[in-house]
């Protein structure tokens, strides 16, 4: 067999759970706004206060859900439920290093919080330190077997050392905890990729776009999965204009691999006259493409 050429795809990936609104402020240091008092503070509207803050945080608006939270804090600063809340919040954010900073003050006040060892766990997940998330999420399951996200990242760690029983026990838990999230099916699809099983790792990818059919990432990943199995012409159907240059390059890159070199060449060609603007990752594979390929070594 001759030496498949190095060429690159364009990004695929795990999808996190995490986003980045314009205005942070769950991390900030900003004056707290305190509730209006009537006498004694009324436990029925901090409790208002908390639910409308978890509504705001549902939605994406951190900055308005951690103002509330933060509103509980200053009338009740042992509160562990709204310090969790600034902490995603803070996540949310991407403000990492503020978002640990609060979940471990609630751990080190309630060491079997299992949100804040989640919290804390995704901080360093998100920040590229896996062996320190580690323990932080086999605590917080070990807590509360329905913490979905930290049976994700489990996923996700257990796929960096390739240690596929373990990932796989971490998919079924993440899946048997919240059926209906797109992002495990996609990320345990990226799993199944990494081993080679292209044909099951589209049945997760499918999965992923059945539940959220706006997943792009998942989108992508399928094209992959789809070209592995050398079904390139199902791969690119029904690509955007947007997405299709990208889209060539990742076929014809699997083209490539699969040994299917004319193919890959003409898909690349596809893919620089597709694009609006310069794509220098194309046509260096197409260059790499054309360099003729080591001859098998013989055995001795």
């Amino acid at each position: 067999m001759r030496a498949s050429p190095r060429i690159a795809l364009a990004v695929i990936a795990f999808t996190a759970v995490m986003a980045s609104p314009a205005f942070a402020n769950c991390g900030s240091t900003a004056p707290t706004e305190h509730p209006p008092q009537h006498g004694r503070t009324d436990p029925a509207l901090l409790a208002r206060i908390m639910e409308q803050a978890a509504q705001s945080m549902a939605q994406g608006d951190y900055n308005d859900a951690c103002t509330k939270y933060r509103m509980v804090l200053s009338v009740d600063a042992n509160n562990a439920d709204a310090r969790v809340g600034i902490g995603e919040g803070a996540l949310g954010e991407g403000d990492y290093l503020s978002a640990r900073s609060h979940f471990q003050a609630v751990i080190d006040a309630q060491p079997q919080n299992a949100r804040a060892q989640q919290g804390a766990g995704l901080s360093y997940v998100m920040t590229g330190d896996l062996t320190a998330a580690e323990p932080f999420l086999h605590r917080a399951v070990e807590a509360d077997a329905n913490l979905w996200r930290s049976w994700n990242a489990l996923g996700v760690i257990a796929d960096s050392r390739a240690d596929w029983p373990a990932a796989d026990a971490a998919w079924s838990a993440a899946i048997a905890a919240a059926p209906t999230q797109a992002d495990i099916y996609n990320n345990k699809g990226m799993s199944l990729l990494q081993r080679g099983n292209a044909a099951a790792a589209r049945t997760a990818f499918e999965r992923a776009l059945q539940i959220n059919p706006t997943l792009q990432t998942a989108a992508s990943n399928r094209r992959v999965s789809l070209a592995m199995l050398g079904q390139y012409d199902q791969a690119l159907a029904g690509v955007s204009e947007q997405d299709l240059p990208a889209a060539l390059n990742n076929v014809a890159v699997i083209a490539a691999r699969r040994g299917d070199r004319a193919i890959a060449d003409r898909l690349l060609a596809a893919a620089i006259t597709a694009s609006p603007r310069y794509y220098e990752l194309a046509v260096r594979n197409r260059e790499t493409l054309s360099q003729p390929t080591a001859p098998p070594r013989r055995r001795s």
